[in-house]
């Protein structure tokens, strides 16, 4: 391959939600999805470029804790503001997806390569040799460079495919913003490259420049031209509007059905109504610390109200427990390494103590070490994940 023939560097974008993560992740690890093109023998090659194997699984528990961080927010502005009315509404309604409404999803999915010909039959010699002659490595330090430059911190998961037709890197990104409230949402729109997709293109174009790839084929820009051709052609032609055929109905059968759907507005109000009032009992309940309502092993023959509240405040409840027990956890560990080190320095001194000092302190020593491993051990048990110490209690 020479300079003057050079292959598009090819960036697509998609929309993600978070739903979509089990089936990235199974397509990701080979077990499901489309392989039809797969070469299964080449797969232990693929690789993880940003985050770990469990990058998922944080992903979603953190948007869990966007989620009930937010609805806790304004539950307790709610309350505050003595909006009793508006708190027994929200709490019908339910948690919020920290995200507004959008068919593309809060999350995007980026996927970065190039021919499969320029991956094959590459002069290298015809270029500054920056990455080595490798040119799968010099392709993937420049992707990589550019998701970080782009998206920061946002960027939660890369990884490199090379079992497949041509080389290429996926990529995730969580757009974590947070609002003149202090709501936490997921704002795609916060980054340029996901705002303007056009000028990301061309952005991709200059950035692997060096290895002799261009920009793809301004596509959008075609479609946006040959519709301004299409519309100038069409220019002084008047559309002739079709009016909307309407059925004729009688005043008295109007009414009838008025009077019909507002008994049954009537009916769905005093039932969400009711709800609400038992519903916000509950989450009193809670907020006093009274937990039981919400407890899996609880009877199924509860009423419906009290699996309702279950629902709603269940998952928000566990994110909170247990980031209280990591914290706790911390604070312990912090404690036992405050304590052995005060021991080092009482031994330490121990030397220039009188002798019958330094008996007593010798005395006493043992049974400090045993507590002190004793409470060792039970922090280590504590510190087990969940799966492998029960449920919660």
């Amino acid at each position: 391959m020479t300079k003057e023939t050079k292959h598009p560097v090819v960036m697509r974008m998609q929309g993600m939600f978070p739903n979509d993560l089990g089936g990235y992740e199974k397509h990701r690890t080979r077990e499901g999805g489309d392989l039809g093109h797969v070469d299964r023998e080449r797969s232990s090659r693929n690789q993880l470029l940003v985050g770990g194997d469990d990058w998922a699984r944080q992903v979603r528990e953190e948007i869990e804790e966007m989620t009930a961080h937010n609805y806790a927010l304004e539950l307790e502005r709610l309350r505050k503001r003595r909006r009793k009315a508006e708190a027994k509404k929200r709490i019908v309604e339910g948690p919020r997806d920290p995200w507004r409404n959008t068919r593309h999803g809060p999350m995007r999915e980026i996927t970065l390569t190039a021919n499969k010909e320029w991956f094959a039959d590459f002069d290298f010699e015809s270029y500054d040799d920056v990455f080595g002659e490798n040119r799968e490595a010099r392709f993937e330090a420049l992707a990589v460079s550019l998701l970080k430059e782009h998206f920061g911190d946002d960027l939660v998961h890369a990884r490199a495919d090379r079992d497949e037709q041509a080389y290429h890197i996926h990529a995730v990104v969580l757009p974590r913003s947070e609002t003149k409230d202090r709501r936490r949402m997921l704002q795609p729109s916060k980054h340029e490259m996901i705002r303007n997709y056009e000028a990301a293109q061309d952005s991709v174009g200059e950035w692997f420049e060096e290895l002799g790839l261009k920009r793809g084929e301004q596509r959008a820009k075609a479609i946006r031209e040959a519709r301004e051709h299409n519309r100038k052609l069409r220019e002084g032609e008047e559309p002739i509007n079709v009016p909307e055929h309407r059925e004729h109905v009688s005043p008295a059968d109007w009414r009838k059905e008025q009077e019909r759907k507002l008994a049954e507005k009537d009916k769905a109000v005093a039932k969400k109504e009711k709800t609400a009032d038992a519903v916000l009992s509950i989450a009193e309940a809670v907020a006093k610390g009274d937990t039981r309502f919400l407890d899996e092993k609880a009877d199924e023959n509860q009423p419906p109200k009290v699996k309702h509240a279950r629902g709603l405040f269940g998952s928000a409840l566990s994110v909170l427990q247990r980031k209280a027990r990591e914290e706790a956890q911390d604070e312990v560990r912090g404690a036992l390494e405050q304590i052995r080190k005060a021991d080092a320095v009482i031994v330490k001194m121990a030397g220039s103590l009188p002798e019958q000092a330094r008996k007593a302190l010798s005395a006493a020593r043992p049974s400090l070490a045993a507590q002190l491993s004793k409470l060792h051990g039970q922090v280590q048990k504590w510190a087990k994940p969940s799966r492998d110490r029960g449920p919660e209690k």
